[in-house]
């Protein structure tokens, strides 16, 4: 009773830890440990979601049908880009109470070509996003091959193996950056033809050889 009472009284709380959680995600922070990482993606699911139910539930907030299709559209953009990164940075499911949006906040006093629109994109986003759940989980195949550290144990080269089945085989070559011995930083440094990777080495704290390619990991100004 005391949880529910500080959350529905102190939405500020809320709307704070979701705000840290939103800019560590969308900057690619992560928690090292894979266990403290799914359970942190649990709570943002579900604050995410019981921020959405108080604002509708207290609040008399609705929005132009206009602006939920584009915030539809944004999603089915976020969906792709997600796919195409083959879930390795950021899992499909964090925009899933973003589903809830259009259902409880759409606006009855929009001119009805609008209210058209914001349906169809929000149907649009729904089957996009169920094809590409089932891609994933039925034909998408995605492997952890190689791992190196760093010559001073602060970063770390990852190598997956992509399988899409029909669709195409690559690999993506990842940096991973540790911070405080609690968080860690993923960043694309390459993406090849399946069966890439096989041989990285490091030459330097900037520079990694990928079989016969040299990457640069850092620019400097």
């Amino acid at each position: 009773m005391y949880l529910k009472k500080l959350i529905y009284e102190k939405n500020w709380i809320l709307g704070i830890v979701l705000l840290i959680c939103s800019v560590l995600t969308l900057n690619s922070f992560y928690f090292i440990s894979n266990v403290v990482q799914n359970i942190y993606y649990s709570i943002y699911v579900i604050l995410s979601i019981i921020a959405i139910v108080i604002i509708r539930k207290h609040k008399s907030l609705s929005i132009h049908n206009g602006f939920l299709m584009l915030f539809n559209l944004l999603l089915i953009y976020i969906t792709y880009v997600i796919y195409i990164n083959h879930f390795i940075e950021v899992p499909l499911f964090l925009i899933f109470p973003s589903l809830l949006i259009f259902p409880l906040f759409r606006s009855e006093e929009t001119h009805g070509i609008f209210k058209f629109l914001a349906a169809i994109s929000y149907v649009l986003l729904l089957i996009i996003m169920l094809i590409t759940l089932f891609v994933s989980l039925i034909f998408t195949d995605i492997t952890l091959v190689n791992t190196v550290d760093s010559p001073n144990n602060k970063q770390i080269i990852e190598v997956y193996s992509v399988n899409n089945g029909a669709v195409g085989r690559s690999t993506h070559v990842y940096l991973e950056e540790k911070y405080c011995y609690i968080f860690k930083k993923n960043r694309l440094i390459y993406s090849g033809d399946y069966g890439e990777g096989e041989d990285v080495k490091w030459i330097d704290i900037n520079h990694v050889r990928i079989d016969s390619k040299t990457i640069l990991l850092f620019r400097k100004n």
